[in-house]
């Protein structure tokens, strides 16, 4: 007669093999509940909290170039839809010029955008010069980042908008002009979907939070 084996606990054997991970608690949490930090530290916690800022700005503007879009699309569809039937030439509406002027104010709007991360982006690598003679020995400012990191992720940030900026443009410039049902949709979707602000983005801007304390 066999005798029955008691089973083994696999789970326990493999969480045996493995330490828990801990992540340390930022250095400055405590100074940042008191409010007190200054010097360098305060000025790079201020600018990852204005461009996170700008962001939010610019998904504003995202958002009402969407609507004024599907406003575009509604005015614009039924007629290319009438001229595929018809071999009719007609791609304008009346209503379509006010709709264009919102459009390129909402692009203006994130122009300006564009510009003030860029002049984020160059305050942040003043910080770092100002900081970096003694950054070779110093522990880092907040968590675990050298002050070099700083302006490259805001580089990469910066760099992302701006190409987005010029597909931005793109389509403000040429979506009025389509010729066909399918031009007026490939527009449209350029403009929601945002192919240069994409999750390693997003990615990079969350880990600036976290490092900076905001999180």
């Amino acid at each position: 007669m066999s005798t029955a084996k008691t089973p083994t606990n696999n789970k326990s054997q493999i969480n045996s093999q493995f330490s828990p991970v801990t992540v340390a608690e930022s250095p400055v949490k405590k100074i940042l509940q008191c409010g007190n930090l200054t010097g360098n530290v305060r000025r790079i916690r201020d600018l990852a909290a204005e461009l996170y800022n700008l962001i939010q700005d610019w998904n504003t503007h995202h958002i009402l170039g969407t609507q004024i879009l599907n406003n575009i699309m509604e005015i614009k569809s039924p007629i290319l839809i009438e001229n595929a039937a018809n071999e009719s030439s007609i791609i304008y509406a009346g209503k379509l010029e006010e709709q264009c002027e919102k459009l390129d104010e909402t692009v203006r709007n994130m122009n300006d955008i564009v510009m003030k991360l860029i002049e984020g982006s160059q305050q942040m690598h003043s910080v770092e010069k100002l900081e970096y003679p003694s950054s070779v020995k110093k522990a880092p400012l907040f968590i675990t980042w050298p002050i070099s990191k700083y302006g490259e992720v805001i580089d990469k940030i910066c760099d992302a908008y701006k190409c987005e900026l010029k597909a931005k443009r793109i389509v403000k410039e040429s979506v009025a002009h389509s010729r066909t049902n399918q031009e007026l949709k490939y527009y449209i979707i350029t403009w929601v979907h945002q192919p240069y602000v994409d999750s390693h983005i997003e990615l990079l801007l969350e880990s600036l939070l976290q490092e900076t304390g905001h999180r």
